[in-house]
């Protein structure tokens, strides 16, 4: 409380006696406070992420509110932040994508998207004159050299590699839940993958949803990124429900 009274959170660029950057601190959580919660999952071949689908007004066309994006054939973003950000910071991905594409005659890795949009990212922590995106990002992707992957990276920059990933609101809940999980996700097909991220949505919003109240895209080896219909969905709800009663 010193620190902020100091007047140490009106610039970007300069630390705290503690440490801190408050407005990346502050720009963190304008990113994962908007009530959504984020989980991705890496399999064996595949890799998916899902997240809840809300509309914020009735009068607005729920086919054109989504988290998941696009970036190339192979590699799937989903961003949880600021609408206004995540546009702009989707439109980089796919800048990045299709550049890298251009430069070298093939696909980008996934791996090396998400190691260029961190830079990116903090690079804003270094001048004053650009304001931090507030999104996070979730990056899934397959590859020749490295097959499915998941990513993570933050406002500030930090990535890594996951073998599941969450964000949002209750990300703490989710990471319990698939901690529990991790040794057996290397083995795990695409249908099972997409069950087990079904799962955790299950179990971190405590309550059963319909289809069309989350959206969940997957990724694997030798086929396009493609979202699941409600049809899908529902199917999966139904799998899941039906094994839980035995």
């Amino acid at each position: 409380m010193a620190a902020r009274e100091g007047n140490f959170d009106r610039q970007i660029t300069i630390f705290s006696p503690q440490g801190h950057l408050y407005q990346m601190e502050y720009c963190i959580k304008a990113a994962t406070s908007g009530g959504n919660t984020a989980v991705a999952v890496r399999g064996e071949d595949s890799a998916v992420f899902i997240t809840q689908k809300k509309v914020p007004d009735r009068l607005i066309d729920p086919s054109c509110v989504t988290s998941i994006y696009r970036v190339t054939d192979t590699i799937g973003c989903l961003m949880l932040g600021l609408l206004p950000d995540i546009r702009s910071q989707i439109e980089r991905l796919r800048y990045e994508a299709n550049e890298f594409r251009f430069a070298n005659g093939y696909a980008m890795p996934v791996h090396a998207l998400a190691q260029r949009i961190a830079d990116i990212c903090q690079v804003y922590t270094q001048e004053a004159s650009n304001r931090a995106l507030a999104c996070v990002i979730l990056l899934i992707g397959v590859d020749d050299e490295k097959g499915a992957q998941v990513y993570k990276v933050d406002p500030a920059g930090h990535f890594l590699p996951y073998k599941a990933a969450a964000t949002g609101k209750s990300e703490q809940e989710a990471i319990n839940f698939l901690e529990k999980r991790a040794d057996d996700l290397s083995n795990l097909n695409e249908d099972a993958t997409i069950e087990l991220a079904i799962s955790a949505m299950q179990y971190v919003l405590s309550t059963d949803f319909k289809s069309s109240e989350i959206e969940l895209a997957v990724v694997s080896r030798g086929k396009k990124l493609r979202k699941l219909t409600e049809d899908e969905i529902e199917e999966r709800l139904n799998a899941i429900s039906e094994r839980s009663d035995i």
